[in-house]
């Protein structure tokens, strides 16, 4: 499995949001969210993935989302393509996981 900069690599343009400072979102199942994400085209023709969890922790939906990236241009990386986009969210996802999640004590 590719690691995340591996993935990144792929990315046209790198993503501007520091994944080490993410606000954490309590979700019904007692998870956490600090990256769920959706990708758009918004005109460039790259596949753009953006974070709809807020800068202060609040659920955005996708048009939400949208709003805050042409307002501030954040964006967790633009990609040529939709799959491309796709491979970097779940290994994304997947580091963020681990990061986050709780670790056993021993």
């Amino acid at each position: 499995m590719p690691t995340l900069a591996e993935t990144l690599a792929n990315a046209v343009v790198p993503g501007n949001i520091d994944l080490l400072r993410r606000p954490q979102v309590r979700l019904p199942d007692g998870s956490i969210a600090t990256v769920r994400s959706m990708s758009t085209d918004l005109g460039n023709g790259l596949e753009t993935l953006l974070p709809t969890i807020g800068p202060n922790g609040e659920d955005l939906s996708n048009q939400e989302a949208i709003e805050l990236f042409r307002r501030t241009g954040k964006h967790l990386g633009q990609f040529r393509d939709v799959p491309t986009a796709d491979a970097y969210a779940q290994r994304l996802h997947e580091e963020q996981q681990l990061l986050y999640a709780p670790r056993e004590k021993y």
